[in-house]
């Protein structure tokens, strides 16, 4: 039923005539909505979708957000490493869109933290052990002692569990890992013990794993929790701010540039703008919560605070 409605309420608002949408509440409603903004060449912002498939513009050419996915983690763990003195890293990573996504920019930002990526494994399935064990085998043959793991839950598992049968979980690896994947691990080492006589010990054999992740709430933190009852008392409508302040400012600019500005105006109106709409329109230099807002031809923020 919540599917249909907000099917419903997408359909009836584009009917509308919108030049623009702002929204939804999360990747999952999201993801109906912009499939129909990009195909009417309508752009779209969230400030909630943070799901790595809305970097794929052959489905959504229009859409751009104003939270961070997270592949820009990458850059967080590097400066960690940095801190840290680590200097030498390898890149392990599942060969999808996110993984490739993060290698990507793990590489660009190493660059300019004098980090040096001594490999980069790609992993074409976790299903196949053979696969996990021989792309664990390269990167670390590579000289890479301090590894990046840039893969969802499941796969992360499963990689961590053929990393310690290999002896690869030990005082001289340490694991940056993509994401707090905490319970699926543990889960994961209890299914283990289930089915070997060998048990693994997670407290005391899966020491050197740091996870990065960033968090939307912080419950049980008491400033969050009293930040958060005087929030719920303002306009909903404040949650989109920023979505709605680069939306105008972009258009202000695609106006403010055009040669006639009222025919600009009226192309707007009516829809007819077309590529003029796209995620790479709306780089107009603001600065919102997260801090500036750059995109890249994905829609997808370069900048910001995570």
């Amino acid at each position: 039923m919540a599917v249909t409605n907000a099917v419903y309420a997408s359909v009836t608002l584009l009917q509308q005539g919108v030049i623009g949408v702002i929204g939804d509440i999360s990747s999952s409603w999201t993801s109906l909505s912009a499939l129909m903004t990009s195909t009417l060449e309508i752009p779209q912002c969230s400030f909630t979708a943070n799901a790595i498939a809305f970097s794929d513009k052959t489905q959504y050419k229009y859409f751009f957000r104003t939270i961070p996915t997270q592949v820009i983690v990458a850059d967080v763990m590097l400066s960690f490493a940095a801190k840290q003195g680590w200097n030498k890293l390898g890149v392990l990573y599942t060969d999808d869109p996110l993984g490739q996504q993060f290698y990507q920019r793990a590489l660009l930002q190493a660059v300019g933290m004098d980090l040096h990526i001594l490999r980069y494994q790609s992993i074409e399935s976790t299903d196949n052990k053979d696969d996990v064990a021989n792309a664990l085998k390269n990167i670390t043959n590579g000289g890479a002692r301090i590894i990046m793991v840039a893969a969802t839950a499941k796969p992360q598992t499963q990689i961590m569990l053929q990393a310690h049968e290999m002896g690869l979980v030990s005082k001289d690896y340490v694991w940056l890992m993509l994401g707090d994947t905490t319970e699926e691990l543990q889960a994961a080492v209890g299914s283990y013990n289930t089915n070997h006589s060998t048990e693994i010990n997670y407290a005391v054999d899966y020491q050197g794993l740091f996870m990065f992740d960033y968090w939307l709430s912080l419950d049980g933190y008491a400033p969050f929790e009293k930040f958060m009852s005087e929030w719920i008392t303002m306009d909903p409508d404040a949650l989109a701010y920023s979505c709605m302040m680069i939306m105008a400012e972009g258009f202000g600019k695609i106006i403010n540039n055009s040669k006639n500005q009222t025919d600009e105006l009226l192309r707007l109106a009516s829809g007819e703008l077309g590529d003029e709409m796209l995620p790479t329109a709306f780089n107009i230099g603001y600065v919102g919560p997260q801090g500036p807002m750059t995109y890249d031809s994905n829609g997808d923020l370069t900048t910001g605070y995570i």
